[in-house]
């Protein structure tokens, strides 16, 4: 069997695992990418609504901040996520906005004066101020006090998969396409690689590294109805469990999201609720101001999955 060393692996070809490996390569490591398709087709190119931070350019973003963003996270998980990693991403969000913006990322942009956008279904202007011309803007989008969703157009995920995988490109890191991990190489409790099948020759590799991170994205795929590609099929999650060793943490908190197209797993992005898109029921009736009256299209995805689901029981 072939083998392959090197210092980081990183198991999965998307945002996440480019952005493990840029980060190890530039504390000195070498790190090798393993991607079921090419890079730049990752899942990830999926997104298209943006990315939140607490930059508070645009006038509907004033005021925003880490601890606001971090009392929107909070709240927005019923209180059930990990609170020292919200805190850490809300800090962390508005630098890696500006690190993606020096990479290439074309996060759209404020422009100063008057515009017209819908807000609760009534068409509104608002006025941008002249000094934050330029600056990156934000729009509106589910369980947020301020409007602080950074996009670039509606192809948010495309344009930050292409700026990243440029990265590593430039910093020299090899990205192995069309590998699948079809188990983890372990000895007391100590991860040292993978075995990985090569989904072209059928070949199966050794990688054996001193790290091994799993980036394989989510498992929507497991639902007979999912607007996740059908690389989103768990693999990752697997080869863990079958360690017998690690445990998988959450695995109740699964996100629906309650704008697809049903049955054939389309989604239809948040930024249409955010820029103004109401939810009708069968008979046009507008249903979630009974349900959340501050909010209601704007509440956090799963309080308008549940709202659905109701409805439909």
């Amino acid at each position: 069997m072939k083998v392959i060393y090197t210092d980081s692996l990183i198991i999965g070809g998307g945002l996440a695992g480019l952005r493990i490996a840029i980060a190890a390569r530039q504390r000195g490591f070498d790190s090798i990418v393993l991607s079921l398709m090419p890079a730049k087709r990752s899942h990830s190119a999926a997104a298209q609504g943006g990315m939140q931070a607490s930059l508070g350019a645009s006038i509907k973003g004033e005021g925003d901040n880490e601890d606001v963003h971090f009392e929107d996270t909070v709240k927005g998980s019923d209180w059930g996520c990990d609170q020292d990693v919200a805190r850490m991403f809300v800090n962390t969000a508005p630098k890696a906005i500006r690190q993606l913006c020096a990479w290439g990322v074309p996060w759209s942009r404020v422009r100063k004066g008057d515009r017209e956008v819908v807000i609760n279904g009534q068409k509104v202007t608002i006025t941008e101020k002249n000094d934050a011309h330029g600056l990156i803007t934000s729009r509106d989008f589910g369980g947020t006090k301020k409007w602080r969703t950074c996009f670039t157009s509606d192809g948010t995920g495309h344009t930050m998969l292409y700026a990243m995988d440029n990265k590593a490109i430039e910093l020299g890191i090899q990205v192995h396409e069309r590998k699948e991990a079809i188990a983890l190489i372990h000895e007391d409790a100590v991860c040292h690689g993978a075995i990985v099948r090569d989904l072209i020759t059928g070949e199966l590799v050794a990688y054996v590294a001193k790290t091994t991170t799993i980036a394989t994205g989510g498992y929507g795929r497991l639902y007979e109805v999912t607007t996740n590609a059908v690389i989103s099929e768990g693999i990752g999650n697997a080869i863990v469990l079958e360690t017998g060793v690690a445990p998988l943490g959450n695995m109740e908190a699964v996100q629906f999201h309650p704008t697809a197209i049903v049955p054939v797993g389309i989604l239809t992005t948040e930024g249409c609720r955010g820029d103004g898109g109401l939810l009708l029921d069968k008979d046009g009736y507008r249903f979630m101001p009974d349900y959340e009256p501050g909010k209601k299209e704007l509440a956090s995805r799963d309080v308008v999955s549940r709202r659905m689901t109701e409805m439909r029981l």
